[in-house]
C-alpha cells in the first residue's frame, strides 16, 4: 500500500523521498493515536463501571421513595432516627461529581465518585422483624404521615393505623418476657 500512495504523492509533484517522510509522519500520527486510545480504555472501562455504580445506589434510593409512593410497602428501618440519619448522611456530597481516594486490594489509589463509596461503618438496614420496640415506635408514625402525604387510599392508611394500635395494646407488648415482646414484632413483619 505505501508503493501506492509512495506513486500518487510522486504524480502530486513530491519527490520519493518527501512522499515517503510523508507517509510516515501519517503512520507515526496514526499509530501514535492508537496507542493512547488503547492506554487510556483501562481507565475508560473503570470510569464506566464507577458511574454505573454510582448510577445503581442513586436508582435504589430513588426506588425505595418510588415504592412507598406508589403503594408497596417499604421497610420501617428507612423511617427510624437510625435510617434517617443513614439516609440524610448519603445526600450530604457537595457537589455530585465528587470524587474520593481510596486504596485498592494492591495498595495504588485511585479516584472513585463518592457517591459510589458506602460507609464501611454504616450498619446494614434493619429487618423489620428485628427492631427494637423503641425503633417501631420512631418509624410507624412516620411512615403513616408519608402515607397520608402521598395519597395512599384512607382504608389503607387506616388499616396500617389499626394494626399497629392493636399491637402497641396488646398484652404481651409490656409482658416482662421479652420473646413475647419479639414475637409481636415478628408478626408485625409477616403481614
Amino acid at each position: 500500500m505505501q508503493l501506492d500512495q509512495t506513486t500518487r504523492y510522486q504524480n502530486e509533484g513530491l519527490t520519493e523521498q518527501q512522499a515517503t517522510r510523508s507517509l510516515t509522519a501519517l503512520w507515526n500520527f496514526n499509530n501514535n493515536a492508537e496507542k493512547v486510545h488503547l492506554e487510556e480504555a483501562p481507565q475508560r472501562l473503570q470510569d464506566l463501571k464507577d458511574e454505573e455504580e454510582a448510577t445503581r445506589l442513586e436508582d435504589r434510593k430513588k426506588n425505595k421513595n418510588k415504592r412507598l409512593k406508589a403503594g408497596d410497602y417499604c421497610e420501617l428501618h428507612y423511617f427510624t432516627n437510625k435510617g434517617l440519619n443513614e439516609a440524610k448522611v448519603t445526600t450530604l456530597i457537595a457537589e455530585p461529581d465528587a470524587l474520593v481516594m481510596l486504596p485498592a486490594a494492591d495498595g495504588v489509589h485511585s479516584w472513585v465518585p463518592a457517591a459510589a463509596v458506602k460507609d464501611p461503618k454504616a450498619a446494614p438496614v434493619t429487618k423489620d422483624e428485628n427492631l427494637t420496640w423503641e425503633e417501631f415506635n420512631e418509624a410507624a408514625p412516620r411512615i403513616i404521615s408519608f402515607m397520608k402525604v402521598h395519597d395512599w387510599p384512607d382504608d389503607r392508611v387506616s388499616m396500617h393505623i389499626q394494626f399497629w394500635t392493636a399491637l402497641q395494646a396488646h398484652r404481651w407488648r409490656h409482658a416482662p418476657d421479652v420473646l413475647k415482646q419479639k414475637a409481636l414484632l415478628l408478626y408485625q413483619s409477616q403481614q
